[in-house]
């Protein structure tokens, strides 16, 4: 089964809490497991993983790019001025 790592940044974990009328209802732990679920039935394996320290999703990225993982990436807010992570998402030869 091929698998998937699916990479959420800062405030992420907040779904469903935070500002729901702009982001949803729906929590991060619920969406986790549509997206696991989704994964299963084509096959694949998702692994979907949040943190609010940007140097750890700069090592999630390395560790994806050392195995040759594909990889879903929203980083929230890091996506408008992290020059690091920018820099470690370009080694990830299937990014989205």
């Amino acid at each position: 089964m091929a698998r998937v790592m699916v990479l959420n940044g800062v405030n992420l974990g907040r779904l469903g809490v935070r500002q729901p009328g702009v982001y949803g209802h729906i929590s991060h732990a619920e969406l986790a497991d549509h997206l696991v679920e989704t994964g299963r039935g084509m096959g694949l394996e998702v692994e979907v993983r949040h943190t609010d320290a940007e140097a750890e999703l700069i090592g999630w990225l390395h560790e994806a790019a050392d195995a040759g993982l594909p990889v879903v990436l929203n980083p929230g807010a890091w996506s408008h001025y992290s020059y690091a992570l920018a820099d470690a998402a370009r080694e990830i030869d299937v990014l989205i």
